[in-house]
């Protein structure tokens, strides 16, 4: 059996201004942010906030996906996979920070972008809405700690087994896979391209997953838990 790199020192930690699946938003709540906001689609590549912008509107994707990118000598590097219902800006306007990331669309993607002021006016006349985007923001920095603990804590393969759970989505088969290139996954990692490569060959070896071109289809969840060991944080 292949021995894979052990740690690296990764970037998948940086999701505190992005929630993957926000339970934030009731479908009422969703329908009413496209009442207050301005719906936009944006075509693939499109750039929907830049780094160092001012955050001057809470953006949600629609229907869609992003990616959240930081700009670094080598160009720019995937920091975050934003999805459906994801949301974008809205701990920097909080923080009165500005956006740390560029936001590109990886898909096809609706965005819906509702300003500070109408924002405010929402949370304040619903409590329950308040409460439940509190407990997102928690959510996301949660996730984020326990990302930190994979990365700096696992064997690279734990960690790719970890990345592969957690940004799984469900195929028009109902299946479970990962829609993200390998170079990709090595930016969300913070490793060699190689060392993820040979990782994932093993775990095709095993028979936990196949690939194809941009896509990971996951066969075996449960002995992919099994390879990514004990979850971080109780």
């Amino acid at each position: 059996m292949t021995t894979p790199v052990a740690v690296t020192t990764g970037r998948w930690i940086s999701q505190s201004s992005a929630q993957q699946n926000l339970g934030v938003l009731r479908r009422g709540e969703l329908a009413e942010l496209r009442r207050s906001g301005t719906v936009r689609y944006v075509a693939t590549g499109t750039v929907v906030a830049t780094a160092g912008s001012p955050a001057t509107h809470v953006q949600v994707v629609g229907d869609g996906e992003l990616e959240l990118m930081a700009r670094q000598d080598v160009g720019r590097v995937t920091m975050a996979v934003v999805r459906t219902g994801g949301v974008i800006q809205d701990i920097p306007m909080l923080l009165g920070h500005a956006m740390p990331f560029d936001a590109v669309a990886s898909r096809d993607t609706e965005m819906i972008a509702v300003s500070r002021r109408r924002w405010i006016e929402l949370l304040a006349s619903s409590p329950s809405l308040s409460l439940r985007w509190m407990t997102s923001i928690a959510r996301r920095l949660d996730d984020d700690r326990r990302r930190l603990v994979v990365i700096t804590s696992k064997p690279l393969i734990a960690q790719i087994a970890y990345l592969l759970l957690d940004l799984a989505e469900i195929d028009h088969a109902g299946k479970p896979m990962v829609r993200l290139s390998q170079t990709t996954m090595s930016h969300l990692l913070g490793a060699r391209r190689q060392s993820v490569t040979r990782v994932i060959a093993e775990l095709r070896r095993r028979g936990l997953v196949e690939t194809s071109y941009g896509v990971t289809r996951l066969l075996d969840e449960a002995a992919l838990r099994d390879v990514m060991g004990r979850e971080p944080l109780p």
